[in-house]
């Protein structure tokens, strides 16, 4: 769990909006969350690459992998147990994740 504070600590720290937590554990073998956010542009989409990596660094994870560097839309980064995935708000409303998912347990983010 405290992976997960450091990547919503700095998710929340960017302003991004609407940020979920899904609870994998039981659904993936990979992953054991799966978080969403949106940027609200695409300036502050690859700011949370670079927060995002700092923090984590300077937490002693390891370097996350990250797809989606030069996207303008949407960015997937890899930190082993916790995906993220930060959408632009049309990107995000394209692929509506949340509806496909409905069923997922969510942690929520006040209580971590």
């Amino acid at each position: 769990m405290e992976k997960i504070k450091v990547v919503v600590e700095a998710l929340e720290s960017l302003k991004l909006k609407d940020i979920i937590i899904y609870d994998m554990r039981e659904r993936s073998p990979f992953f054991d969350y799966f978080i969403l956010s949106t940027a609200t542009n695409t300036r502050q989409l690859q700011a949370a690459i670079r927060h995002l990596k700092n923090d984590l660094a300077a937490a002693k994870y390891d370097m996350p992998n990250v797809e989606g560097t030069h996207s303008n839309a949407w960015i997937l980064m890899d930190a082993k147990e916790v995906v993220v995935n930060i959408f632009t708000e049309d990107e995000r409303k394209f692929y509506n994740i949340e509806k496909m998912w409905l069923d997922i347990p969510t942690v929520s983010v006040e209580k971590l």
